[in-house]
This record gives structure tokens, C-alpha cells and sequence, in this order.
């Protein structure tokens, strides 16, 4: 698995920005590891989605290994080569389905959600299949 990076240089600043990473990825209950360079010069962060409470924190000596998309307030770093983006077009019962899905399980991923829309929405093809069978 890929994972998204940053490097920050150890600093008092850096340490204290690596502890508000730390924060935000427990209250996101998402994973994070933090480690530090072999002469303890550099903070390095890396997890496979890396959240940022302010992307605008980041020091432009800062080095990012990923893409960084700004979201709902905080910042998120993913993977350089990490999936494609696919553009569907969804009819408004899906849509609906999609936002109550997000509004249940907040703290999961956006690939979490869109696996778990596409598999309520095959349970639900197949209920209506079996349902024409079985009439």
C-alpha cells in the first residue's frame, strides 16, 4: 500500500504541528505513523491518507510526497499514484443513498463509502431481481 509522506524538520514549531496531525488522525480514528531520520533531523508522517488540520501550517522547506486536496476545512494528503479519479453520473436516489451513507459513517474513507453505495445498491438490484423471479 502506498502511503502519503511528509518530512518536516525538527523544530519546536514542526513538533508541535506533528502533535496536531497526531490529534486530528485520532479524533479521525484514521492511522498514522510517526517516525524520526536516522540523525533525528527531520519529523517524517506517513499514513495512507495524511490530514492536516491547515495545510496553510506547512513549511515551504516542507517536503510532500503526495497530492494535497484541500477538504471540508482541513487539508488531506493522498498518495502520489494512488487510484484514478472516475467521474460517475449518479440519478438523485443514489445521490440521497450516498449523502446518508456519508452522514452514518463519517469517519471512513471515500472509497469505504463509494464501496459501501455500490454494495447496498447491487443488494438492492438483486432483491428486485429475485422478486421478478419470483412472481
Amino acid at each position: 500500500m502506498e502511503l502519503a509522506v511528509i518530512m518536516l524538520e525538527n523544530t519546536a514549531d514542526n513538533q508541535e504541528l506533528s502533535r496536531q496531525i497526531r490529534d486530528f488522525h485520532k479524533k479521525k480514528g484514521q492511522p498514522l505513523a510517526i517516525r524520526f531520520s536516522e540523525e533525528l533531523t527531520h519529523i517524517i508522517l506517513e499514513a495512507p491518507c495524511l490530514y492536516i488540520p491547515d495545510p496553510a501550517q506547512l513549511d515551504p522547506r516542507t517536503i510532500v510526497d503526495g497530492q494535497i486536496h484541500e477538504s471540508g476545512g482541513h487539508g488531506e494528503i493522498h498518495p502520489r499514484h494512488k487510484g484514478k479519479t472516475v467521474n460517475l453520473h449518479l440519478d438523485s436516489e443514489l445521490v440521497a443513498e450516498l449523502e446518508q451513507i456519508r452522514a452514518l459513517v463519517s469517519s471512513k474513507t471515500q472509497h469505504e463509502v463509494i464501496r459501501e453505495l455500490f454494495v447496498r445498491g447491487m443488494r438492492a438490484y438483486l432483491a428486485e431481481k429475485e422478486g421478478e423471479q419470483s412472481e
